[in-house]
């Protein structure tokens, strides 16, 4: 492609003359008027994809001279690629992944009048737009991808040549993990998924779902025991628990290129595997050894336990049961975190102030009430809570019930899940990222296993009940989770939002 700044500038040049200093020849230029129609503001379009447009240009019995260009969004630089000089565009695309600007220029061959138009163009691939799918083989994990057109199976081994040893443990994003550039002698940061498995980690590039980094590779010293619990993200950070140890790499905009877990928090505790992860919000964890709500941040190499005052958070002797995320605003996502403790034959519901960052040394219990000891959200199987309302979903065998919490009645769901179908995964999703409203949406996600095949079911809610499903996915495998990720065009710019991220 060849630079077009040159052609580019005087074309601007020639529109900002048309439009200030005309002052000459009103009897025909001034009556000119071109306008370009029939092209979208915005386009999305996958690495391989043909880009074709045809712009109609008014008035249509002229003669034009036509050229369109492209330019990275925010590059900084006045250079465009010249991408065709015919008035209908035909473009396989060859870019790299990212937001762009794609520029048409029509000049009327008698005048000299331009026309100029910009729109914004996305480039992703095949997995800027997929559930990435956690599941269980019958000898390791691995992952499936699920996009709008199809499904990519066994994503991990078919990219990398193997899947990972062990039975999974869960999956997290971060647009901003640092790898090795060899093209420019220097890290940068990139867009990855990481996934754990009992025995392994790895860091995928969320992109092309190449390798990384994997266990061998994370560690300055290596944990004693190679048994990985725990992966969640906190504000700009990615935590992992291996060998009873939380680890931390952190990962931001503007950090120094951490490549491995920089940080081991050191002392004799042990983690609930239930805790409160969401967005921007400092993780709650739970010592299981001291029965305290506690947290963790890049900057200390100990677990931040809570303030005393009040329903002390500390040396509860409690049992944490379960703890979902509750969220009282779209843009407050998991504000609030709902607790069910157990302490001897009762049981209770803590309400907890989710937004802990900045504010670890606080109190983050704000009420504590006791459950009736019959509930059956009690003695579940899998639970989750409502993210716009005050209710726990939760399973037991093949069967789906809400538990309401301002009333304590439960009410079954009826989804005439098959009989034969176990289910191994139910989870409230919501993903609402901020200016993009055409692609929210809320699901209870729940997975089922039969016979080797997995099936994952998208539930809408409607009044605080579970709809039938209106997106089912099979698979080969057992799933374990389900995380939704998508690059998403703005005015502004391109993000990448997961269903976990606020």
């Amino acid at each position: 492609m060849r630079i077009l700044h040159v052609i580019f500038t005087l074309c601007i040049a020639c529109l900002e003359i048309a439009c200030y200093e005309d002052k000459g020849n009103y009897d025909y230029t001034d009556k000119l008027e071109i306008t370009v129609s029939g092209i979208q503001e915005a386009y999305n379009r996958i690495v391989g994809d043909t880009i074709s447009l045809k712009p109609q240009i008014t008035p249509a019995n002229r003669e034009y001279d036509c050229f369109w260009g492209i330019i990275a969004f925010n590059s900084g630089s006045n250079n465009v690629d010249t991408i065709s000089f015919e008035q209908d565009l035909d473009y396989k695309i060859s870019l790299r992944t990212g937001s762009y600007n794609l520029l048409f220029c029509a000049k009327d061959k008698a005048t000299g009048i331009y026309a100029y138009e910009r729109y914004n163009l996305t480039v992703g691939t095949e997995t800027t737009d997929a559930w990435w799918v956690l599941k269980e083989n019958s000898n390791g994990t691995d992952l499936d991808l699920i996009t709008p057109t199809k499904t990519m199976p066994n994503f991990i081994s078919s990219i990398n040549g193997k899947q990972m040893a062990g039975a999974p443990v869960s999956l997290a994003f971060t647009r901003y993990y640092s790898e090795f550039d060899s093209t420019t002698n220097a890290n940068v940061k990139v867009s990855s998924v990481f996934v754990a498995s009992e025995q392994d980690i790895v860091a995928l590039d969320y992109y092309s779902g190449k390798l990384i980094r994997d266990y061998d590779n994370f560690f300055y010293e290596f944990p004693q025991n190679r048994k990985v619990t725990h992966l969640f993200n906190g504000p700009s950070d990615i935590h992992a628990v291996v060998d009873n140890h939380l680890y931390t790499i952190p990962a931001m905009k503007n950090s120094a290129p951490y490549t491995q877990f920089s940080i081991k928090v050191d002392g004799n505790y042990r983690l609930s595997s239930q805790y409160h992860a969401v967005g921007a919000k400092q993780p709650l964890l739970y010592d299981e050894i001291s029965s305290s709500f506690c947290s963790v941040t890049r900057g200390t190499s100990l677990l931040m336990y809570t303030d005393n005052s009040g329903i002390s958070p500390n040396n509860m002797d409690m049992e944490l049961i379960f703890m979902g995320s509750r969220s009282p605003s779209i843009y407050a996502q998991g504000d609030v975190a709902y607790a069910i403790m157990k302490n001897g034959n009762k049981y209770y519901l803590m309400n907890i102030d989710g937004t802990l960052i900045n504010r670890v040394n606080s109190n983050p219990i704000k009420e504590m009430v006791e459950m009736p000891s019959d509930l059956g959200v009690l003695n579940a199987d899998f639970r989750t809570v409502n993210e716009n309302n005050d209710i726990i979903y939760y399973t037991k065998g093949n069967e789906v019930f809400a538990c309401k919490l301002n009333t304590w009645e439960e009410i079954p769901q009826n989804l005439g899940i098959g009989s034969g179908e176990t289910i191994t995964y139910m989870e409230y999703v919501k993903f609402a990222p901020y200016g993009s409203e055409p692609d929210w949406f809320d699901y209870v996600v729940i997975a089922t296993h039969q016979n080797g095949e997995y099936k994952l079911y998208l539930h809408p809610i409607q009044a605080g009940n579970i709809q039938p499903a209106e997106k089912v996915y099979t698979g080969e495998g057992k799933v374990k989770k389900a995380l939704f990720i998508k690059l998403i065009q703005f005015s502004w710019g391109t993000g990448v939002y997961d269903s976990i991220a606020s």
